[in-house]
């Protein structure tokens, strides 16, 4: 017993002194933060095109008969029109929000880099010739070539444009007016010299990469980067890699969703959804597929344990955890099971909060990889019920089976450990008592 404590001290020194420190710094990266910043502004869109397209296409032929006889056939053109106004613009929003983050975090004022960074991505964007009313070439961005199919690209343009930005505003590359002037209006100059070269400069870069084989940047990017990074973050092995280090980092008190999962791997995520929607490709991993097929309950796949908990457990802890956690883990909120079994820094908990996630989403990919449950192609709020959420992302009662399937596994492989834990926490109240 008292070797077995001691490698498992040994293990939680290691983790807290070489592990922690460097997870710590990378959670407070800037340029990761930036990201994260980016990618969430995209989030309403996401949910309201997802919406949309969820009443447009409701899986339910007596609905969509009822919508037709009442409103007329075309009744759900407002789909096209919510897709365009919301994915289609989201590359063009998260490249905004990551330059303004980016900038706002050096002590500069993000706004005039957030309109710089979208005028550098629309410069490398090359517009579609189409020809007009009377068989003139007329050019123009056309939707699917701003929505997020090309999110990398305005991710990479928005950091690029944002260190321009900062370095060249604190090199005092700009235009001083005089106090007299309202800020409002010298802000605007103070941008106009940095942004004057940064459109330059991407406008040459687009010049150069039409020269290329791949014909242009965002093409370069989406070749050499992208497609090879979503390839090896959104196969099942890739996958499995993230939720074991989210749910790592979660277990030493660390946000393991915010510095691994939306600054990093959700913007490949994101990409794979808008595939499926727009083009019909069939990517497994979106991330509304991970969203909702491991944290169910929150991180950890906690809710089938809280459930166990509110009905069986002995121990006025557990009794009290779970009564206390239920409400909020049914919206996927788990703070409460986290910190107050605990399971942060708890070598017991440890390992199930770890394992169960892991084993849910293998069971969902691997269940969907055979044709047996069906894409996640939704976005629907993280906070979505277990369930509910199952039919939304997909439009399919088989999306409940999916969640149905993922929560029994995670159940059965919290069970032996909540129960010992339970069996601890019940023997020290016993034993508090009696003394």
């Amino acid at each position: 017993m008292k070797k077995g404590a001691s490698k498992s001290g040994s293990f939680m020194s290691f983790m807290e002194e070489k592990f922690l420190p460097v997870a710590a710094q990378l959670g407070s990266q800037r340029h990761l933060l930036a990201l994260r910043d980016g990618v969430v502004m995209v989030m309403p869109l996401l949910i309201l095109g997802a919406f949309s397209m969820i009443i447009a296409e409701f899986p339910i032929e007596g609905f969509l008969n009822l919508m037709a006889s009442i409103f007329g056939e075309n009744w759900n053109a407002f789909e096209g029109v919510i897709m365009n106004a919301t994915y289609g613009i989201s590359a063009i929003v998260a490249c905004f929000g990551v330059a303004s983050s980016l900038v706002n975090s050096y002590g500069e004022n993000g706004t005039p880099a957030g309109i710089i960074a979208m005028a550098a991505f629309f410069a490398v964007v090359v517009p579609t010739t189409l020809t007009g009313a009377e068989g003139e070439a007329v050019d123009a961005w056309v939707a699917g070539s701003l929505d997020a199919t090309l999110l990398f690209t305005a991710l990479l343009t928005a950091l690029i444009v944002g260190e321009i930005y900062r370095f060249l505003v604190q090199k005092n590359f700009t235009i001083k007016l005089p106090d007299s002037v309202p800020k409002a209006v010298s802000a605007q100059f103070t941008a106009l010299l940095p942004g004057t070269a940064i459109i330059v400069l991407f406008t040459v870069v687009r010049l150069v990469f039409a020269s290329t084989p791949w014909g242009g940047f965002p093409e370069f990017v989406t070749d050499i980067i992208s497609t090879p990074l979503r390839h090896l973050g959104t196969s099942y092995i890739g996958t499995l890699v993230v939720c074991f280090f989210e749910h790592l980092l979660w277990s030493f008190g660390l946000h393991g969703s915010a510095i691994i999962v939306f600054p990093i791997f959700e913007p490949l995520w994101i990409i794979n959804m808008a595939e499926n929607v727009s083009a019909g490709a069939h990517n497994i991993v979106t991330f509304t597929f991970y969203e909702n097929g491991v944290w169910m309950g929150g991180s950890g796949a906690t809710l089938p344990v809280v459930i166990y908990m509110l009905l069986f457990a002995k121990s006025k802890l557990l009794k009290n955890v779970g009564k206390v956690g239920i409400a909020p883990g049914i919206f996927n909120i788990n703070e409460p099971v986290t910190f107050g079994l605990p399971i942060v820094l708890n070598p017991i908990l440890m390992i199930p909060y770890i394992l169960a996630p892991m084993a849910a989403m293998s069971v969902q990919f691997l269940g969907t990889a055979v044709g047996l449950f069906p894409l996640c192609n939704n976005m629907v709020p993280w906070t979505c019920p277990v369930l509910i959420s199952g039919f939304l992302t997909t439009g399919s009662i088989m999306g409940v089976v999916a969640q149905l399937c993922g929560m029994a596994v995670s159940f059965l492989i919290w069970l032996p450990f909540i129960r010992v834990w339970d069996k601890k926490c019940y023997q020290d109240e016993l034993s508090t008592v009696t003394a």
